[in-house]
């Protein structure tokens, strides 16, 4: 054989050797880290639910506010947030009060045993644990029924973050803040409002990406009192604003929900250190004084920064559309700051804590049906010229429904909703309700629906979601679509406006659900 090719070959073996030697003969980043384990048990429990939650203050964008029917975790959009040590064991309850199937994912860790809860059931529980491995903040999130409408339940507001504080982190005042972003039926458009409606998932605003807010922590423009200096616009009278002291090191866990927008974080006046644990074998190490940085959907980024004088700060996504639909928070550097001001749930449990979570702050020792959502103090500081240590908002008092939902918020939303249906029958017509992907008896109006012999029935649907009318009680029910069936295939299921209607030929009582939806359901009594 040519030398110069027996030399290459011995080359080319030494410089696979000499690359590959270390993957072969030592553990993967993630290995060596799973054998560091602290041999703590940290617990947490998440309760699912859905309530209507305020998503915008009355302001001109939004004029008389902004309510919604959401999904949530422990009664707040987002879920509070979660923190353990690189090596902690999380034991993690997921309990559903809600009226529809809701499970969890972590994107923490590695397996479907340890990442997914599988589906519980309404008034079901279930626990299992994570190891916490990898250092970072990573996303959680509801997964629906196996998948089938994750998209809705995150865009509802069934989203958080877990921390995993690594090894080497130095002591720093800690912030938690999460962009999303919101698709309202109810929502006409900047400066239009919902006319006092409570709006639903858009499925169509959300293929189309086009949604109507951008909630930072659960709502637009949550924490900016107000733009402008010699044209202001005040966006949020009852705006808590964050404090830090000015050179002290500030950490900052920023989450981008989704389901479809991602960040581009900035720091008005100010900059960043990135910490993205996705960096492999960095264990963290920083990219320096970074203007701006792409947090992708689905994900978490932990940032630094040090605001070296007093005065307003900015955290934005710097897609400007973004801002304008509530994607920005105001921070002051005052003296006046202390260790514990951070606004209610945006603390993070610090590294050694002995608890996941700040109960005290995120609602995590709150009963599902005292939902805390948007409650915000209301303070003051002279150069934002707002009130300081005061009451809560008064528009945000008007949010007294429970969690799980009430049959008497049902009601009210089904009649404001019935009010907009146009009948396709005469009174033999049946509304499918906007809002009805989160509701059970009351997803179908009026039910049960009274009609003789010989009668049509026609179903209309005025949600903005895919549906279907099928005979039954339940996708158990061996006579599943016996009887009648809209279809769920093809042209056939129900889009938003489209309707479907059934001529019954003989008496008694007919039970029919949504497959899409099973937990909707509705009865025809024929006489």
């Amino acid at each position: 054989m040519n030398k110069v090719v027996i030399a290459g070959l011995v080359a080319g073996v030494l410089i696979a050797g000499f690359i590959f030697s270390p993957l072969i003969k030592g553990p993967s980043p993630i290995q060596a880290q799973a054998q560091a384990s602290t041999g703590k048990t940290k617990h947490v429990t998440l309760i699912a639910s859905e309530i209507p939650v305020k998503v915008a203050p009355d302001n001109a964008l939004h004029p008389g506010g902004i309510m919604y029917n959401a999904m949530v975790f422990n009664g707040t959009i987002p879920g509070p947030v979660i923190a353990v040590d690189q090596g902690d064991t999380l034991n993690i309850t997921l309990v559903n009060k809600g009226k529809v199937i809701h499970s969890l994912d972590f994107h923490a860790a590695i397996g479907p045993s340890q990442v997914l809860s599988g589906n519980v059931d309404p008034g079901k529980s279930k626990s299992w644990t994570l190891k916490a491995n990898s250092a970072g903040a990573f996303f959680y999130h509801c997964g629906a029924d196996a998948l089938n409408g994750v998209w809705e339940h995150i865009a509802n507001g069934m989203y958080g973050a877990l921390i995993v504080h690594p090894e080497n982190e130095k002591p720093a005042k800690e912030f938690y803040v999460v962009f999303s972003d919101l698709y309202n039926s109810a929502d006409q458009g900047p400066f239009n409002g919902t006319h006092g409606k409570t709006g639903s998932f858009d499925l169509k605003k959300f293929i189309n990406q086009q949604p109507d807010l951008i909630l930072t922590n659960g709502m637009a423009h949550k924490y900016v009192p107000a733009v402008g200096q010699q044209v202001k616009l005040t966006l949020n009278p009852d705006a808590e604003v964050f404090k830090v002291k000015p050179g002290e090191l500030t950490r900052w866990y920023i989450v981008a929900a989704g389901p479809n927008e991602g960040v581009s974080f900035h720091f008005i006046a100010g900059q960043i250190d990135v910490h993205d644990g996705f960096i492999k074998n960095r264990l963290m190490s920083p990219e320096m004084n970074e203007e701006t940085w792409w947090v992708p959907v689905g994900s978490a980024s932990v940032f630094e920064s040090v605001f070296p004088e007093k005065g307003l700060y900015v955290g934005v996504d710097h897609n400007m559309a973004h801002v304008v639909k509530g994607a920005a928070f105001a921070v002051m550097a005052t003296n006046a700051s202390t260790p514990t001001d951070q606004p209610k749930g945006t603390a993070v449990p610090p590294k050694g804590s002995t608890s996941a979570a700040n109960e005290a702050s995120t609602g995590m020792a709150v009963n599902a049906s005292q939902p805390t959502q948007n409650v915000n103090p209301v303070m003051k500081n002279e150069t934002l010229s707002i009130k300081v240590n005061g009451t809560s908002s008064s528009a945000n008092k008007t949010m007294t429904a429970s969690s799980p939902m009430s049959a008497t918020a049902n009601k009210t939303m089904s009649k404001t909703a019935n009010a907009t249906m146009t009948s396709a029958s005469g009174g033999n017509s049946v509304s499918i309700v906007s809002g009805a992907s989160t509701m059970t008896d009351t997803a179908f109006s009026p039910n049960p629906v009274n009609v003789k012999v010989g009668d049509t029935v026609t179903w209309t649907n005025n949600d903005s979601q895919l549906h279907t009318v099928t005979s039954g009680t339940g996708p158990s029910d061996p006579q599943m679509g016996k009887q009648f069936d809209s279809g769920l295939t093809g042209a056939s299921v129900l889009g938003p406006g489209k309707t479907f209607s059934h001529t019954f030929t003989t008496a008694g009582t007919f039970s029919y659900f949504c497959q899409l939806h099973p937990a909707m359901v509705g009865k025809v009594i024929v006489s």
